[in-house]
């Protein structure tokens, strides 16, 4: 770790001619052995490397070594040498946090049979980058003498497979290329996605065969690689792979040594984009790429985003230094999601009660509360763990909470787009789950999982809740806590910058029993229809258990609509009906207030609540419309009086 700072700092200062390295980088920690670390400052900063060393001289590949081994022909065209490709590329000498990882598969590779490894590892954790510096101390041959100035040969598997479609043929080629291989006797393949040539079954190519035929001998070793998810659905369940290869876990890295990655990279960002990349700058984009960048692990996504950040810098701004504040930019231009607290999201939090007034009727109570909790969420933008907001809606069909999640879209993302819905009452069964998270088995992706994935930062509106599976709320128990879940085919889903409401009818009943006795007098059952009042009840008829009601940032219980507020939302549904006519046709429309009060007495049932009232507005208001427009009763400016 210690070695990457020094050696990333040193170079820096040289090329600045600055005599003294920045102490801020060098942490306690770094200092384990300070004998090791004198030697390997003076091995690298005042140590003279004459050409005619030895040590230097050892690093250079001896000639014609391939003539103490057999020819490979064909192997040559359908395989890429890594070993000869490796000593053209600037690899470092040494990798930050894969010390284990490496002297593992030095030792697996050693053995005298089934001398073989599968990486197994997420994309970007880096498993490339360590075969590639296995394959520059072969070249070099600065492993043990066992695999000193082999071959390390990636498979073009795709290339055999689509030369040979017969499945015969096929396995008869690759036996082929091994027996070459096994000849040559310097000769260890890599295969990539490996779990494609060794699963078992229907819709699959299954080379198991010949791999485990040469695999399992003295003769030649394969190095595969694969996800952790694919590894445990394909290899480990091939009995004859998995008893002849050695598992080697390559998992994500951790922020600190991400860190010095990052840090040891930059010197190579500097020199191709002509800019000077800060400490600051580095830190930025190590903090923000692991709270906003979830798909991909370290160091990847640093990786991906220091190299974004550099090109936006220098084709976009044309500076020379890259800024802490471009990371927000370019971070917040990629993802859609803001990484810090803007001042139009500080006017909204500001201002949500009365924004929301304007759509939400007689929910005054309700409004509050959500308001309240939407400010403290967001007030932690950037570091909650968990969703940045949570909810559950109670009450009756037609008081708002649907309305209340449409608006929540539109006053904090800027569009009711960003409200994505499912309705629970669709997936009931175990099988439905599937097809919300994904299935690898049926090659589906998931309804959820692609919607998340396509809109990471918005409202979620999970509709009647309660009409779920039971393992489908374990899963919403598990966004809910952690922020994420897995999806079918074992990737990470991140939900941490969506604002999730659930919505439930359960306890409606209940609330209609309590409103009937208040309207008889009985004033003690007012105190009933608060949320906390709700929320016992719920738990008390097993209707929701406490774990998953705890698991809510709040719980909000929405009343029944008076008629007073019947009227209030029946207007707002006209001057809609009235704006789109107009928008249309430019014809304007009149509606008395005795026909509102009319159409609400008709239409509004407290058991039904807007929903029927709607209804009853298009039917009555709509359709006269329709036909006198349709009749050619009205034109452009005319005004039609109902």
């Amino acid at each position: 770790m210690l070695f990457s700072v020094i050696e990333s700092e040193s170079d820096r200062k040289i090329r600045l001619k600055h005599q003294f390295i920045k102490t801020h980088l060098l942490k306690d920690d770094h200092f384990q052995d300070v004998e090791m670390w004198f030697e390997y400052v003076y091995d690298l900063i005042l140590k003279p490397h004459p050409w005619w060393k030895l040590k230097h001289l050892l690093s250079i590949p001896p000639l014609a070594r391939d003539w103490t081994s057999g020819f490979t022909p064909i192997l040559d065209i359908y395989a890429d040498d890594l070993t000869s490709t490796s000593y053209q590329l600037k690899i470092r000498k040494h990798i930050i946090g894969r010390e284990q990882e490496t002297a593992l598969i030095e030792r697996t590779l050693s053995k005298s049979d089934e001398a073989n490894v599968v990486l197994v590892g997420e994309e970007g954790v880096g498993k490339m980058t360590i075969i590639n510096l296995l394959a520059k101390k072969m070249y070099e041959g600065k492993t043990n003498s066992i695999l000193a100035y082999k071959r390390l040969l990636r498979l073009n598997m795709e290339k055999i497979l689509n030369e040979h479609t017969d499945t015969q043929k096929r396995e008869l080629f690759l036996e082929e290329l091994m027996e070459e291989a096994a000849h040559a006797k310097n000769v260890i393949f890599l295969i990539e996605n490996f779990e494609l040539y060794t699963a078992l079954g229907e819709n699959h190519v299954d080379l198991s065969v010949p791999i485990e035929k040469y695999a399992s001998t003295d003769r030649l070793q394969i190095i595969g690689i694969t996800t952790p998810f694919l590894y445990e659905s394909y290899v480990f369940t091939n009995s004859k792979i998995r008893s002849i290869v050695t598992k080697v876990d390559v998992t994500e890295v951790s922020k600190e040594k991400a860190l010095l990655i990052l840090l040891d990279k930059a010197i190579s960002f500097e020199s191709r984009y002509k800019l000077y990349i800060p400490y600051e700058t580095v830190l930025a984009i190590i903090e923000k790429s692991n709270f906003y960048v979830t798909s991909i692990p370290f160091p990847e996504k640093a990786l991906q985003l220091l190299d974004n950040v550099c090109i936006y810098t220098n084709q976009t701004l044309h500076q020379t230094v890259v800024l802490p504040e471009t990371v927000d930019t370019v971070l917040t231009k990629r993802t859609h999601i803001p990484t810090s607290l803007t001042d139009k999201i500080k006017n909204t939090l500001m201002h949500l009660e009365e924004l929301m007034q304007k759509r939400i009727f007689g929910q005054d109570e309700s409004i509050k509360a959500l308001s309240s909790v939407l400010r403290r969420s967001f007030l932690l933008m950037g570091k909650r763990k968990k969703p940045l907001a949570t909810f559950l809606f109670l009450g009756p069909t037609g008081v708002g909470k649907t309305e209340t999640a449409k608006v929540v879209a539109e006053v904090f993302f800027g569009s009711s787009n960003y409200l994505t819905r499912f309705d629970m009452s669709e997936y009931q069964s175990k099988d439905d789950i599937s097809s919300l998270i994904g299935s690898i088995q049926k090659l589906n992706p998931g309804l959820l999982t692609n919607a998340i994935r396509e809109h990471p930062y918005g409202v979620l509106l999970l509709d009647e809740i309660e009409k779920a599976h039971p393992d489908l709320l374990n899963i919403f128990l598990t966004i809910l806590d952690e922020g994420y879940y897995a999806d079918g085919y074992g990737q990470r889903v991140d939900c941490k910058n969506l604002v999730i409401i659930a919505t439930s009818n359960a306890g409606a009943q209940h609330i209609h029993q309590l409103l009937l006795k208040q309207s008889l007098g009985n004033q003690a059952d007012s105190d009933q229809l608060s949320s906390n009042a709700l929320i016992n009840y719920l738990i008390e008829q097993n209707l929701f258990s406490p774990e998953f009601l705890n698991r809510f940032d709040g719980v909000i219980a929405y009343r029944p609509l008076e008629h007073d507020t019947a009227e209030t939302v029946a207007q707002t549904m006209i001057d809609t009906i009235k704006s789109q006519i107009f928008d249309l046709y430019k014809v304007h429309i009149q509606i008395s207030d005795e026909t509102i009060h009319n159409l609400t007495q008709k239409g509004y049932d407290v058991k039904y609540g807007a929903r029927n009232l709607e209804r009853v507005l298009r039917e009555s208001v709509e359709d006269k419309i329709a036909k006198i427009i349709l009749e050619g009763n009205a034109k452009e400016g005319d005004t039609i009086q109902l």
